[in-house]
């Protein structure tokens, strides 16, 4: 997993190549911090990738007693309200509006925040304000709130803008056009890190 304090999180497509385990394996052993994979964890084989891997694999569910026990369960921001927590907390759910962060604080680890810039994977879906705004209100939620989940920017981040969103306050980055509408998953991914490190 990458020690950089700035996570990196991939988001499959559906695509071949966004579910294939030796993609994965070579994403997460590159500084991939977490994967969310959007299909049924048994339809995918899942099961197959190596225990190590597997922590580091986000499930969606509505329920966690859904999700095998060494991988992570993502709550859809859709089945948040119907959601019964009687098998443990998820570890992270998805928001559209900032106001939404603080009010997970103590219930998840991770909060996906989108869309921060137009999607490369999903063409016409933008953002309602721009990345400036969006900053002073991360900014103002973190100088209210102490204790808060961390929050991942999603939506239209690639190499040229991942560094925009570290400096607007985000504590990731979630990627998923940038990883998988190119040749080359595991480059985008070396790309984008070469652009934090500078």
């Amino acid at each position: 997993m990458n020690k950089n304090p700035f996570l990196l999180l991939g988001i499959t497509d559906g695509s071949p190549q966004s579910q294939d385990i030796a993609t994965t394996q070579l994403l997460l052993t590159g500084g991939l911090d977490f994967l969310y994979w959007r299909a049924p964890a048994d339809s995918a084989g899942l099961t197959q990738l190596p225990t190590v891997f597997q922590p580091s694999i986000l499930l969606p569910a509505s329920q966690g007693s859904a999700v095998p026990a060494s991988f992570r369960w993502h709550l859809k921001d859709a089945d948040r309200w119907s959601a019964t927590f009687a098998d443990g907390l998820p570890f992270s759910t998805s928001i559209h509006s900032l106001s939404e962060w603080p009010r997970l604080a103590g219930q998840v680890e991770l909060v996906l925040y989108s869309p921060l810039f137009p999607s490369i994977s999903k063409p016409g879906y933008g953002p309602s304000s721009s990345l400036v705004v969006t900053a002073q209100e991360v900014s103002a939620i973190r100088q209210q709130h102490r204790a808060l989940p961390l929050l991942i920017g999603l939506g239209g981040i690639q190499a040229e803008n991942v560094a925009l969103v570290r400096g607007a306050g985000f504590d990731g980055a979630a990627l998923m056009g940038a990883l998988w509408q190119v040749a080359d998953a595991v480059d985008a991914l070396r790309q984008i890190q070469e652009v934090l490190s500078r």
